[in-house]
């Protein structure tokens, strides 16, 4: 395989496991006051995953100069809403 495969293949997989945490994370997510059906140490090694997926993400685009600090942008709605993933960390604590 040569770089740009493997370089493209990581960036399936970090994209396809970003994707799967927030899911899970968000599918879990519970109202307050209410027990999480997730452990602590289970929040902290998703918050973790996140963590390292994001920088290596991001390390990526640096690498191949495309990296931006730009927000997401949905043309179908009149208001951006993103989310970073500090807030992510406070809702799974």
């Amino acid at each position: 395989m040569s770089k740009d495969n493997n370089q493209d293949f990581e960036i399936r997989l970090l994209n396809a496991v970003r994707k799967t945490l927030i899911s899970v994370a968000k599918d879990t997510m519970t109202k307050p006051g209410l027990r999480h059906p997730l452990s602590e140490g289970t929040q902290k090694m998703i918050t973790d995953c996140l963590d390292i997926v994001t920088s290596r993400q991001i390390s990526i685009e640096k690498e191949s100069g495309s990296h931006t600090k730009m927000k997401p942008v949905y043309t179908d709605e009149q208001t951006v809403q993103s989310f970073s993933i500090d807030d992510l960390k406070k809702t799974l604590n």
